[in-house]
């Protein structure tokens, strides 16, 4: 039998470790994740593209991102159409 004496005991939890290559375009992974928290009310693309500082093309490609991530984008038809995800709780609410 072995002496467990002056071993520490290996956590059951640690912090994960990163490795592999850097995200090289980590901007985009932060203005969609401003998106995503961004978009709890109606927005016109025209306040997103002021929010997040880019084109009104980018913006498009961006909403494009959340439909396939997952997140259900709903469009207000209006004057302006304004943008909306409305299952943001179903990925980031902590249990």
């Amino acid at each position: 039998m072995k002496s467990t004496h002056g071993v520490k005991p290996h956590p059951s939890i640690r912090k994960r470790v990163f490795n592999g290559k850097p995200i090289s375009n980590s901007r985009r992974v932060e203005r969609t994740l401003q998106l995503v928290k961004n978009l709890s009310d109606f927005r016109t693309i025209n306040k997103i593209k002021i929010f997040l500082d880019i084109h009104e093309k980018s913006v498009q490609r961006y909403l494009n991102l959340l439909v396939q991530l997952g997140f259900e984008v709903e469009v207000k038809y209006s004057k302006y159409r304004g943008y909306r995800i409305t299952n943001v709780k179903e990925y980031f609410e902590v249990i």
